[in-house]
């Protein structure tokens, strides 16, 4: 299964005192079914924050990571941004979703998770969103979404 990680998010799930939410998320990744999707925009985002580097490259020997082709990433986030069909700022990362199959994105940005659950743009399967806007307690809803076994298209399972 695989998961898209937003750069507002990447502080709460790589955090020393991450919150609930946010420490199960990190488990699927590191030890659980679940495989990270990045490339080389994401990439550059996520390595803001100063423990991802070493966190990465764990991830990356452990296969917890799926590289998808940047150039075919970043040439779908151009047609994205051209059509003007994102509401976010993020068409690299709908751009990722559509070119590497993921169906799970943890992002605490309101307008980002519009766009990861329009039908337009992410389907079969649909896009689901792990958050903790509302909350960083482990809830049945994030406990649904992380058991989900279809949160990948394309065979990327």
């Amino acid at each position: 299964m695989c998961a898209l990680l937003d750069a507002n998010a990447v502080g709460d799930v790589l955090a020393a005192d991450r919150s609930a939410a946010a420490h199960a998320f990190f488990n699927w990744i590191t030890r659980g079914r679940g495989k990270l999707i990045v490339a080389r925009q994401i990439h550059d985002e996520l390595r803001t924050h100063s423990r991802f580097d070493v966190w990465y490259r764990e991830a990356i020997q452990q296969g917890r990571i799926l590289r998808v082709n940047d150039d075919e990433v970043e040439a779908r986030a151009i047609e994205l941004r051209k059509a003007r069909i994102c509401r976010s700022d993020d068409e690299h990362l709908i751009a990722a979703a559509q070119v590497g199959g993921a169906r799970l994105l943890y992002s605490n940005d309101r307008a980002l998770q519009r766009d990861f659950k329009n039908k337009d743009l992410i389907d079969q399967p649909r896009g689901k969103v792990y958050t903790t806007l509302h909350g960083s307690e482990y809830t049945k809803s994030h406990d649904r979404l992380l058991g989900n076994r279809s949160l990948c298209a394309r065979g990327n399972r």
